[in-house]
């Protein structure tokens, strides 16, 4: 495989975009890590990934926003399950305390079965823990070995020793811009932690998030953290094999 100069996007719903904005992610050179949020956008994702399979790494899952407060039935979670096996991810999962905290306790069983499949089947997680950085790192360690990246990471900071022994990693999100928990977080990462991400489409305090602000925010970033943007694209790319050993080059 040749050597890439863009950024990978660790995190963003391409089932939500409009297939020729794809097809423009795709044709500028970009790999997307592409989460769902239920059954149906899981089939969706895989479908996106057999039309672009050297750009676009399929990820299945139940987002936390969909679990009911009675909890997602078994035939459901389970049909989830059984596509682990053709994904190439488990995500978007994970636990919310901040915009969901009603249904928290039916989030847990969710993100256990199917980190439970993860491990089995050797796929990494794409994890959303809004206000439960804690309590979902905790349940993964229950699990046990398992390679998970926590998306727009603004958790505290003394859980990152602990991230980067397990070897897990973060996104940074453009949100850098107008977040500031995100700035000092990101300021101080670990450089074996830091992957990119859009989580578009997602409108965030008046920014438009989509994969066109990835190459824009290495370069932030870079100055952020004094570091040469060369430099940081070679870190994030090193990372970003490590979940993802199949684009294992070096970009220019």
């Amino acid at each position: 495989m040749h050597a890439r100069r863009a950024p990978p996007d660790a995190h963003v719903h391409l089932h939500e975009f409009e297939r020729k904005d794809v097809e423009e992610f795709v044709s500028s050179g970009m790999v997307l890590v592409a989460v769902s949020d239920d059954y149906e956008s899981s089939l969706r994702t895989l479908d996106l990934r057999d039309s672009y399979p050297e750009s676009i790494v399929a990820c299945v899952g139940v987002h936390p926003w969909q679990v009911p407060e009675d909890g997602v039935p078994a035939s459901t979670l389970e049909a989830v399950a059984d596509l682990v096996r053709d994904a190439d991810c488990v995500g978007e999962v994970g636990l919310d305390l901040k915009f969901v905290p009603k249904t928290f306790s039916a989030q847990v069983p969710v993100l256990r079965r199917l980190a439970e499949e993860a491990a089995r089947l050797g796929k990494p997680l794409n994890v959303h823990a809004a206000g439960a950085w804690r309590e979902a790192l905790d349940l993964l360690l229950e699990v046990g070995r398992v390679s998970a990246i926590f998306h727009w990471y603004t958790g505290p900071e003394e859980l990152l020793p602990l991230l980067r022994e397990r070897g897990y990693l973060v996104t940074v999100n453009p949100a850098l811009r107008v977040q500031r928990k995100l700035r000092e977080i990101a300021a101080k990462l670990p450089e074996e932690l830091i992957l990119l991400e859009s989580d578009g489409p997602y409108d965030y305090r008046g920014l438009k998030l989509t994969p066109r602000m990835i190459p824009e925010l290495l370069e932030e970033l870079a100055r952020l953290r004094g570091t040469p943007p060369d430099a940081l694209l070679t870190t994030v790319w090193k990372n970003f094999t490590r979940v993802f050993p199949r684009y294992s080059v070096e970009p220019l």
